[in-house]
């Protein structure tokens, strides 16, 4: 059974639509605009000509940025067809409604091989979804907002996880979280899920079926034919060898 990946825990969130990856690149593009600004007002002493390198500084900065940006965005695209329809409908979170979310949540868990069942509406308990990886069972609510989650979510979803005898407690909200949703979720262990979250689950996803494509393929690949060109020399071969006796060859009788 695939791992569930992608899990934050409280006081890691962020919120959700940039990345780690893409935080580090801007960053060591305003470093480097930095070092590039001090560059031209100390070597420069003409203002037009400062002007003029920091111009075409900036330009190649921003074209270095926008070169990383779009490939890491390709490297992070996911190939598998289950996998990109996820990510496709992941893109138009914002105008799904609170039930379609629940909904692709759970396919999402599906789809990485756990056990699901969606519970939702009037009963639940501030537990929309109980998840069943390995044997235990974790208790999720989500949280389609337009913004941060308060701390309400995660005082739901705690109570609800004891409720429904669940071990872990989890909110997933794409728009992120407040403060006061943070700091509560830190001291009741509650796992908050961003967006960056969903997106490291859909390439879990894609990483599980090109495993099982693999897998597959190799299992079901046919024998090479005994009529290729090298098996058809290596019988003609065999055709004119001459076996020649050793000496130490027992006689024949």
């Amino acid at each position: 059974m695939a791992r569930v990946a992608g899990r934050r825990k409280a006081g890691e969130i962020k919120a959700g639509l940039g990345g780690k990856q893409q935080e580090r690149i801007l960053s060591g593009a305003a470093l480097a605009f930095v070092t590039l600004l001090v560059f031209a007002a100390r070597d420069s002493v003409d203002p037009a000509e400062a002007y003029k390198t920091l111009l075409v500084g900036a330009f190649l900065i921003g074209g270095v940025v926008a070169v990383a940006i779009v490939a890491l965005h390709l490297w992070n695209m996911p190939t598998t067809p289950t996998a990109l329809e996820l990510s496709r409908r992941f893109e138009e979170v914002r105008f799904m409604s609170g039930a379609e979310f629940e909904e692709f949540v759970g396919e999402l868990f599906e789809a990485m091989g756990h056990r699901v069942m969606v519970l939702g509406g009037v009963g639940d308990q501030g537990v929309d979804i109980v998840v069943n990886p390995r044997g235990k069972r974790i208790a999720v609510q989500c949280k389609n907002h337009s913004k941060p989650v308060n701390n309400k979510a995660v005082q739901e979803v705690y109570a609800g996880a004891k409720h429904h005898r669940c071990v872990e407690a989890w909110v997933v909200s794409p728009a992120g979280y407040t403060r006061g949703a943070i700091e509560l979720a830190r001291s009741t262990d509650v796992s908050l899920c961003d967006a960056e979250s969903v997106r490291k689950w859909i390439k879990n996803v894609d990483r599980i079926e090109k495993e099982r494509t693999s897998k597959t393929e190799s299992v079901t690949r046919p024998a090479p034919p005994n009529n290729t060109p090298v098996n058809e020399a290596k019988t003609e071969a065999r055709k004119r060898a001459v076996w020649h006796p050793h000496p130490d060859d027992p006689p024949k009788n």
